[in-house]
């Protein structure tokens, strides 16, 4: 995940913050159910709620925010009428939301949520390292350090560093990367991170960044270098090669500075 926002990159709407997109279309959707049941006759039921948060979802998609924005415009007036229902003891919201800002941190400013490399993408990264000599290696928003601690094993002339802003997993890819000796993960801003000390960058972002973080790579890596994105490409950079994960699903894309 990504420590700080960067600008969209077509953006449909007025650039304001993802949040406030979100807060508008639940607005948006609560009066054009209010208007609607009031034409009806103050027709009520739970299908209300769920119809509420549904346009909700779909307003926030027209306002341009990202799909898994989605699920929780549609789940957010239902959870508020379920909450009021159970009666559920202030510490219970509390510390959801301690949770979700650990685990999620600037999710909401960045556009950019907590997305996990699978097995075949750590294989696939793998055939892109040099097997026998040293080399260092940047996984950026390295989240758990799933990329680290697969790969770091099978590289040992390798140095492996991390970058990770959420504290919660700084905080589980740091203590695996001390108690296996292997790997650092940093709670740092990538954007302040110079790339030119690395020789393979890794990211798994969200489309939002790429481009700004593409120019930064251009400008700081060494000739020779590479550069790798799961999943989302750089629009009007053509990649070296496309390694398709999970049946075509994915594709990590690879530049060679």
């Amino acid at each position: 995940m990504v420590p700080r926002s960067v600008e969209s990159l077509t953006p449909a709407w007025p650039s304001l913050p993802p949040l406030a997109h979100a807060f508008a279309a639940q607005l948006l959707a609560w009066l054009l159910t209010a208007c609607i049941q009031i034409l009806l006759g103050g027709a009520t039921g739970w299908y209300w709620t769920m119809g509420q948060g549904l346009l909700a979802a779909l307003v926030g998609r027209m306002f341009g925010l990202p799909w898994w924005w989605a699920p929780i415009n549609a789940l957010f007036a239902p959870a508020v009428i379920v909450a009021q229902v159970v009666r559920l003891d202030s510490w219970w919201y509390f510390g959801a939301f301690a949770v979700l800002l650990a685990v999620y941190w600037t999710t909401f400013r960045t556009r950019v949520p907590l997305y996990l490399s699978s097995s075949e993408a750590c294989d696939r990264l793998a055939a892109l390292l040099p097997a026998e000599r040293a080399f260092k290696f940047l996984d950026i928003g390295s989240g758990v350090g799933t990329v680290l601690a697969n790969l770091a094993p099978r590289f040992p002339a390798g140095r492996f560093t991390g970058l990770e802003i959420a504290p919660l997993p700084f905080l589980t890819s740091w203590l695996r990367g001390n108690w296996s000796h292997r790997f650092e993960t940093r709670c740092a801003d990538f954007w302040e991170e110079d790339l030119s000390a690395y020789d393979v960058v890794y990211a798994f972002l969200s489309p939002v960044p790429m481009t700004d973080l593409w120019r930064k790579a251009k400008r700081e890596m060494r000739p020779g270098s590479v550069f790798v994105s799961n999943t989302f490409r750089v629009d009007g950079e053509t990649p070296d090669s496309v390694i398709p994960l999970g049946g075509g699903r994915r594709s990590l894309y690879v530049w060679r500075l």
